[in-house]
């Protein structure tokens, strides 16, 4: 995506128009909309001529963060990391926001059913929040993760100091009390967020990124066993015709999906031996599994995937953010299916391919290029 800037051209052939014209110019569009859109009504049609800057692109980006037991490590050894994921964002003067999710889809609460975790206030982070790092490792370590853990091994260290003693009445009543859902949809929670959009969070004219964080796949890898079959919202194909059919062609065309998850059964391995705060009696009690599900997603190409097990995400997630900012060097216009596009750079015509609102360059521009752009609308969308 491009920021744009309006040429005194476009005005000051708008006046030349008006003078010279040899009969009154019939206007039947609405031009009270070209005062949001930027645009000067000329022979009955919008007219945009405006410029751009390559690589200052607008991109929305939502954080699946699996909250339940057995995630307070990976959570710890990715803040950091993310520090840096952000910072990159910065240095290409990305207008990004920064949203999070949980994989708990169980209930209606803050935390829950694809509502967006604050951030000291703040619905989603942006470059304009000074204290966004601090922010962001902050709520991607969740406290709830912590409890629920600390409350599984005070459990076991105050019934018998074994694993068995999870199988005492009492136990599953005072988990649903002190944990979150242990049931991981990362995949529902993002299709919550894309059709209810909370707090207005994506925006009609950035590109969309989901980031999913989990040491579990959708639904713990139980689908088909003990009633955890995948659901509709599960799907990954219901994700992405949601956002087509939700957010519109332009945004499916720019859509990723990115799995930081368990890749193999060396990682999965890992997981199983994991204990809670501390207490070696719960090694394996909270199993992890590979991200089957998940990894649909930049299996067909949709994204990158990281290793959650990985003891240094920093070039994982660079590979993710390097997708994403890949994406936003297209053009968004105004409407679909442009008339007398022409996009130059320096005076020269440079080549391009449209499809809906979205213009992709045949060739990647320096960020920072000055890109002019000409071009027609019948009606805005």
């Amino acid at each position: 995506m491009f920021m744009f800037t309006f040429t005194r051209a476009a005005t000051l052939s708008f006046l030349i128009g008006l003078y010279v014209g040899c009969s009154p110019v019939k206007f039947n569009l609405d031009d009270s909309k070209c005062k949001e859109n930027g645009c000067i009504v000329v022979d009955g049609k919008y007219s945009f001529n405006y410029s751009a800057t390559a690589g200052y692109g607008k991109v929305d980006i939502l954080i699946v963060n699996d909250n339940s037991a057995s995630m307070s490590f990976e959570q710890a050894r990715l803040a950091p990391r993310f520090a840096n994921f952000i910072g990159d964002l910065d240095s290409r003067n990305i207008d990004y926001r920064i949203g999070m999710t949980t994989t708990d889809v169980s209930g209606t609460g803050p935390l829950q059913g694809g509502n967006l975790i604050s951030f000291g206030g703040n619905p989603y982070l942006t470059p304009k929040i000074s204290n966004r790092v601090a922010l962001f490792n902050q709520e991607i370590q969740r406290p709830e993760t912590l409890a629920c853990e600390k409350f599984i091994a005070d459990w076991i260290r105050n019934n018998g100091g074994s694993a068995s003693a999870t199988n005492r009445p009492g136990y599953a009543a005072a988990y649903a009390q002190n944990c979150p859902s242990g049931d991981e949809r990362g995949i529902y929670a993002a299709n919550l967020v894309v059709k209810n959009n909370p707090n207005s969070f994506i925006r009609s004219d950035a590109h969309l990124a989901v980031i999913v964080v989990s040491d579990e796949d959708e639904r713990s890898g139980l689908y088909g066993n003990q009633g955890y079959y995948l659901e509709d919202y599960d799907q990954p194909g219901t994700l992405v015709n949601n956002v087509k059919n939700t957010l519109g062609a332009d945004k499916y065309n720019s859509f990723s999906v990115h799995a930081v998850v368990v890749k193999d059964q060396a990682c999965l391995n890992q997981q199983n031996s994991q204990i809670l705060d501390g207490y070696a009696p719960t090694a394996g009690l909270v199993s992890g599994s590979i991200g089957t599900v998940y990894l649909t997603f930049p299996n067909a190409g949709w994204g990158k995937v990281a290793d959650i097990c990985s003891s240094d995400y920093t070039s994982q997630l660079g590979q993710i953010r390097s997708k994403i900012t890949d994406n936003i060097k297209d053009i968004l216009l105004s409407c679909s299916n442009p008339q007398e596009l022409v996009v130059t750079v320096n005076g020269s015509n440079v080549g391009f391919t449209t499809s809906g609102k979205t213009v992709k360059l045949n060739s990647a521009l320096t960020p920072g290029t000055t890109v002019n752009l000409s071009y027609k609308c019948t009606s805005l969308d």
